[in-house]
């Protein structure tokens, strides 16, 4: 079977017009009427019934099938050109996050320093949400992901390396710095300054909020972390961040609350790759450098 021939087809099905299908292609009209006669041929079924009384081109159900098929066949060699293209270049194409960028990955920078892997990475950084879109989409083909929940994704292979909690970030000058503990309840009033919907922890704060009945304000969104913490620090507002971000040298003028509720969501960090994606054997050797990576105990 010729792959032209199912990308002939599938624009068809799309445009449901034969001279837009040859424009598209910079083909003749009769190249795409011969393609389809050829896919009819091969599946000994009519794919493509044209309705000349009523200038109408309609997919048979049978078209309807392949055509779902095509769709799939298309985005595999789609992505098998990108990784063959990506093979030839020697690179390593790896997805992190800012916050495990900052918080975890530079203690394994030493190791992929030794094993000559980190001059080899190209890294796109972004949020979890959008790496892991680009996984799935062979823009990367590796990356070290957080999520609310454990991963489970039936096209990804998912190598948990742990989890770690979310706290309640207030100034030492608040009221609430000396407790250890809140009930998520308890901060309906509170003003929150909060990382944006690049980062998981929307979500999180969405699960408790939901949890306790309440609807705590949002007063600032941003991407930047240290922003963040400069303005809990000044008392402006309180945040809810996953425990680490807090240094030990800032717990002086900081403090990290447990939440109390009894609420499953974590920031949970995986190692993540296509199911089906062969690895390089550089790749194989950073996928085990990464799995060395430890997360702090709580």
């Amino acid at each position: 079977m010729n792959t032209k021939d199912l990308a002939y087809f599938k624009a068809l099905v799309e445009k449901r017009n034969y001279t837009a299908v040859a424009e598209l292609f910079n083909v003749s009209q009769p190249t795409v009427t011969q393609a389809i006669k050829r896919l009819e041929k091969e599946f000994a079924d009519e794919l493509v019934h044209v309705d000349r009384a009523h200038h109408r081109t309609e997919i048979t159900r049978s078209g309807q099938l392949l055509y779902e098929k095509a769709s799939e066949i298309a985005t595999s060699l789609s992505l098998a050109h990108q990784e063959i293209d990506n093979a030839k270049l020697s690179q390593i194409r790896f997805g992190l996050p800012p916050i495990i960028g900052t918080l975890y990955f530079p203690s394994l920078a030493g190791r992929l320093l030794k094993d000559g892997l980190l001059q080899r990475l190209k890294v796109t950084e972004m949020g979890s949400g959008g790496l892991l879109d680009a996984v799935k989409a062979g823009e990367i083909d590796i990356a070290l992901l957080a999520s609310v929940l454990p991963l489970h994704e039936p096209s990804l292979e998912v190598h948990r390396i742990g989890s770690r909690p979310f706290v309640i970030v207030v100034s030492r000058q608040h009221p609430l710095a000396e407790q250890g503990s809140v009930n998520f309840k308890q901060l309906a009033n509170e003003k929150f300054i909060m990382l944006n919907r690049k980062f998981i922890h929307p979500k999180v704060f969405k699960a408790y909020s939901e949890y306790a009945g309440v609807n705590p304000p949002v007063i600032y969104r941003t991407p930047d972390i240290a922003w963040i913490t400069s303005l809990v620090k000044e008392n402006l507002g309180i945040s809810l961040l996953v425990r680490d971000i807090v240094a030990k040298s800032d717990e002086d003028v900081l403090a990290c609350l447990t939440i109390n509720d009894p609420l499953p969501e974590q920031f949970n960090v995986s190692i993540v790759s296509r199911k089906g994606y062969v690895l390089t054997p550089d790749e194989n050797h950073f996928v085990h450098d990464l799995m060395q990576l430890k997360l702090p105990k709580s």
